[in-house]
């Protein structure tokens, strides 16, 4: 049975006041003395009422929540990422709004759709499949901070997907390995310069034609589907970069099903350094950077947005470094 709300007017009554004077002493003002504001809070309590925060934001320019959208909430990046935010939460009262894309812009479009009913005082993307111009134009309506992705006159926080790729690609051709194959991260955030950085890579050392590109889409099943292709074929690559993590344990899975050693039959690097890669029993080598902070400064540029909505658009690149872990070798 659903119980029926008790309102401010009910506590009036009960305590023999103005529905003004509740108002006042739930929010602890002094426009009401300490003796009634204690008289009041305890028929309150008697009536068993609780504070409409809904009601509460309208009255209020700022609802003091702040909606985050994940691409995907499989991926552990994005776990470290909001640790960072909500680590950088400085008032108790704040409150996180959480949604998923799952990997869908219709449905990353709808739980967007969803804040803004909330009225949050802003929205942070992480991983976002957006169109450009939708995240553009949603940043013009409320405070937008776009983390893992570069927006033009939007507030960015990424790492530097290029200088992570070319650290990826030249650790394995320092292994000796020639035909190395890349499976992208398809529309994902990042993907593109990923992709095209590999490419550079391999032409830089007169490896394009044993360069392979396969599509992905940064999950596991997607890199366990691209590397049975890769690994079947005629001419396997003795090495493949994936484009983050979980593709690259959806290799590891290929493997395994097709009964190949790693590093012995193929070596594997991934990015983003999420947590399962540094198991002890994954030993994954990938790309590292500081995801935790990722999240840290998204927060803060989102902050300084609705602090001021008019100052131009800040950007924040994080520098990545190269962990090498069992998963790569030497080539014969």
């Amino acid at each position: 049975m659903i119980a029926i709300a008790v309102t401010q007017d009910d506590v009036a009554a009960r305590a023999g006041v103005s529905r003004a004077a509740v108002s006042f002493a739930l929010r602890n003002s002094p426009k009401v003395s300490v003796v009634q504001r204690a008289h009041i809070r305890r028929v309150a309590a008697e009536l068993g009422y609780r504070h409409n925060v809904n009601a509460s934001r309208l009255a209020s320019a700022n609802t003091g929540t702040i909606g985050v959208v994940f691409s995907d909430l499989h991926n552990l990046l994005y776990a470290d990422a909001l640790d960072g935010i909500a680590g950088g939460l400085t008032d108790s009262s704040e409150q996180l709004l959480l949604a998923s894309g799952f990997h869908d812009p219709v449905r990353e479009r709808a739980a967007v759709e969803s804040f803004l009913s909330h009225r949050v005082d802003g929205i942070a993307l992480l991983g976002s499949q957006l169109p450009v111009d939708e995240i553009q134009q949603l940043a013009r309506e409320v405070p937008t901070a776009v983390a893992g992705r570069r927006v033009d006159a939007v507030d960015w926080v990424a790492v530097d997907d290029t200088a992570g790729a070319a650290l990826a690609t030249e650790h394995l051709i320092s292994l000796g390995h020639r035909r190395i194959a890349h499976i992208d991260g398809g529309g994902g955030a990042g993907a593109a310069l990923r992709r095209e950085q590999f490419l550079k890579t391999m032409r830089s050392h007169r490896l394009a034609r044993q360069a392979m590109v396969v599509d992905g889409d940064y999950t596991e099943s997607g890199g366990r589907s691209a590397a049975g292709q890769l690994l079947t074929a005629a001419h396997p690559p003795t090495a493949i970069f994936a484009a983050n993590d979980l593709s690259a344990l959806g290799v590891l899975a290929a493997t395994r099903s097709l009964r190949l050693s790693v590093p012995g039959d193929i070596s594997v690097v991934g990015f983003d350094n999420t947590s399962i890669a540094q198991l002890d029993f994954v030993g994954l080598s990938t790309i590292d950077y500081a995801r935790q902070e990722m999240g840290e400064r998204t927060l803060e540029l989102l902050n300084r947005r609705i602090a001021d909505p008019t100052q131009p658009a800040q950007t924040i690149t994080l520098t990545p470094t190269l962990i090498a872990r069992m998963t790569t070798g030497r080539t014969e």
